[in-house]
């Protein structure tokens, strides 16, 4: 394993005549490159093997002081989620082994060179990644561009679009879109660096990937009143990182570009790798898929060839008279963005979540909190119970109205029994400080971050949790930490332990009221709760995605049942939209999935009611591949893919088989066909 590292100095970025493409495009900087020799280290499995993958977590020698080669380990290991058994189909129908359906012959070791580099500084940096395989096509280049999914690092994406695309003989050019999993845990002074290493602030000095714009007397002050909090990127950056997604994405692709002209000239198509000779194809998952369809309409010069999205996370256009329509009626409600549907949906849930016993997480419900925040929706507000409602239901039909109101919301029936497992208050919090550019200091809401002890007051992080970050961390605050109360009436608690002022559990009501309130701001509001809500509408309207895609052709696939980004708000309403700004020639054909959620998890109770995604994700890869290298003709037509659960006993179910999930149609059924007529989409 050879290590290359390349520094970037003015003189290097203004290169001259024809040599300028050999160079690495201005603007970043740490440019690192490795070669696996795909046996001791590899591009796809980081030296584990399928086998590996399906193992545990690879621990480091010194949990401590992990190296970057162990965090990158531990992160690509992440990424394939192999260990999580097949039942459901990964690592059998699909998954990081399987290729065009069938599972790959071999270990899974890919040699090749893997590029690092960062754009920006401190909380404006954006982490990249290009692997190339030694494999790659060079007569016929392609580029797949795999943005992070969530809030993940840089390498989150590997064990799905990136094995795709190495499968293929691609580069693959990865980006965490700024958004994730930099820390700086302002008790300690413990940060992260650009490599995912860890050490104290003043040591890692330039090289952090976060800084979240305190001086040191504010650290002080800040400490000494909130002690052991910590400050994370995506909420804390003061940037609202999701407005730049787009452009990530296209820079990643430049980045894969540049080292490929400096590092593969030889048997390059003349001209070398530009947008007219290489196949781009931008692709992911959730924000992922979100930050591909940005990408798709940032582009305006021919970069990105393709999209390909699943689950896309996206803040729309207003519809202004788009519509959607399920089964020949009206859905109640359309287009709402993150912060709206969410911190709505995060105030209903733990009284809607009394209606379905037998749902995962019940059992550790607090009925009679669940059964007082139904009382405390209760008012003139029409989004959550009315007066007249409750008094026609009476109290034990609170959850009921409760449940209602999410679908007046935009969430499906259907979606009930999911509500519980996806109640996360810390979702529609942190939105809400990035949306508004806030700084950890501002504790919006009176929400905060800490690693807490048995009784949720916060108590300092060990070093090794926070070491652990880069490969373990989800984007937020590293694991264990969690959300904290600031305004407890006893004092800052871990949010799940929070009180009312009547001393009794109430699940923080008032911090899920403040969020609600910025996100759906009324004239008569405080000046204060006024200025907070301008400041996160402009942030939101930045992130705003309109539809138009300049003619590239997209494969959208998306859960009926999605609970985390109904379709309602996202995947259905930006086909009408992109139909509209085609002149009624849509270039998106978006495939719904029935008894498909957000997640493809197996826990019990998940397991017999619904197929994975990410086996219709992979697929639609395919689809559109063919498409790319000429073989398939025309994308299948919009359509309603209905799948046939597993069944059984929750955590007994038979594993999944192809009867389960049967293939997207190149000609659809009648009565299954999404189409968009005079501006309504149309849903069987």
């Amino acid at each position: 394993m050879s290590l290359l590292t390349v520094a970037l100095t003015a003189a290097s970025l203004n290169p001259v005549a024809a040599a300028d493409r050999a160079l690495p495009p201005p603007g970043f900087h740490h440019l690192t490159s490795v070669h696996y020799d795909g046996t001791g280290d590899d591009l796809l499995t980081a030296g584990l093997g399928f086998d590996g993958l399906r193992g545990p977590l690879p621990a480091p020698a010194d949990p401590d002081r992990p190296t970057t080669a162990e965090l990158r380990r531990q992160a690509i290991w992440a990424s394939a989620g192999m260990s999580a058994g097949s039942g459901g189909g990964l690592g059998r129908l699909y998954g990081a082994d399987v290729d065009r359906g069938r599972p790959l012959p071999g270990d899974g070791r890919i040699a090749g060179t893997e590029y690092r580099a960062v754009a920006g500084r401190g909380a404006d940096s954006v982490s990249f990644v290009v692997q190339v395989p030694d494999t790659f096509d060079r007569a016929r280049p392609c580029v797949v561009a795999a943005p992070a999914t969530g809030l993940g690092g840089v390498y989150s994406m590997t064990g799905t679009a990136g094995a795709w695309g190495l499968h293929r003989r691609c580069a693959v050019a990865y980006t965490d879109k700024g958004m994730g999993p930099a820390f700086d845990d302002l008790h300690s002074g413990t940060v992260m660096a650009y490599d995912g290493t860890t050490g104290p602030r003043t040591q890692v000095g330039g090289r952090s990937a976060f800084d979240p714009g305190l001086t040191d007397a504010e650290r002080a002050r800040f400490d000494a009143a909130r002690p052991y909090r910590v400050a994370y990127k995506m909420a804390h950056s003061r940037t609202d990182p999701q407005a730049t997604w787009g452009r990530d994405v296209l820079r990643s692709v430049r980045l894969a570009l540049a080292v490929l002209n400096r590092d593969r000239r030889s048997g390059a198509p003349r001209g070398g790798y530009t947008a007219a000779t290489t196949t781009v194809l931008a692709t992911g998952v959730s924000n992922g898929g979100g930050a591909a369809v940005a990408a798709g309409e940032d582009d305006r010069t021919g970069l990105v060839d393709a999209v390909v999205a699943s689950e896309p996370q996206m803040n729309l256009a207003p519809l202004n008279g788009i519509r959607v329509r399920q089964a020949g009626r009206a859905v109640p409600a359309a287009g709402l963005p993150l912060i709206r549907y969410n911190s709505l949906a995060s105030l209903l849930q733990p009284c809607a979540a009394l209606t379905e016993p037998s749902a995962p997480g019940y059992a550790t419900l607090d009925v009679p909190a669940a059964r007082r925040r139904c009382a405390a929706l209760v008012g003139d507000d029409p989004r959550l119970i009315t007066r007249r409602d409750a008094a026609r239901a009476g109290e034990d039909g609170l959850p009921r109205l409760a449940a209602r109101a999410l679908v007046r919301a935009g969430f499906q029936l259907r979606s009930g029994y999911l509500q519980l497992s996806h109640y996360d208050p810390q979702t529609p919090a942190s939105y809400a400080m990035s949306y508004a550019r806030a700084s950890v200091d501002d504790a919006l809401c009176g929400y905060g971050w800490a690693r807490t002890d048995g009784s949720g007051a916060p108590v300092p992080y060990r070093r090794a949790e926070l070491a652990a970050a880069f490969g373990t961390s989800p984007g937020r605050a590293p694991v264990p930490g969690v959300l904290i109360d600031e305004n407890a009436p006893g004092g800052p608690v871990a949010d799940s332990k929070s009180p009312g002022a009547d001393g009794r559990h109430d699940y923080n009501l008032r911090g899920e009221r403040c969020v609600y309130r910025l996100a759906f701001p009324r004239a008569d509001a405080p000046p204060a709760d006024r200025t907070w809500a301008a400041r996160l509408a402009s942030g939101l309207d930045a992130t705003r995605r309109s539809g138009d895609l300049h003619g590239k052709p997209a494969l959208i696939v998306h859960g009926r049942d999605d609970a985390r980004v109904p379709v309602n708000h996202s995947s259905r309403p930006y086909l009408g939209l992109n139909t509209r700004a085609q002149q009624g020639n849509s270039t998106v054909s978006y495939v719904e999935v029935t008894h498909a959620h957000h997640s493809d998890a197996q826990t019990p109770g998940l397991d017999n009611r619904y197929v994975p995604l990410g086996y219709y994700y992979q697929q639609a890869l395919d689809v559109m591949w063919q498409r790319l290298r000429g073989r398939g003709g025309e994308l299948p037509p919009s359509q309603v893919v209905r799948t046939v659960p597993r069944g059984g006993e929750p955590g007994r179910a038979p594993e999944l088989t192809p009867a389960n999930v049967p293939a997207i149609a190149a000609d659809p059924a009648a009565g299954d066909r999404v189409r968009v007529v005079r501006g309504t989409v149309r849903v069987p």
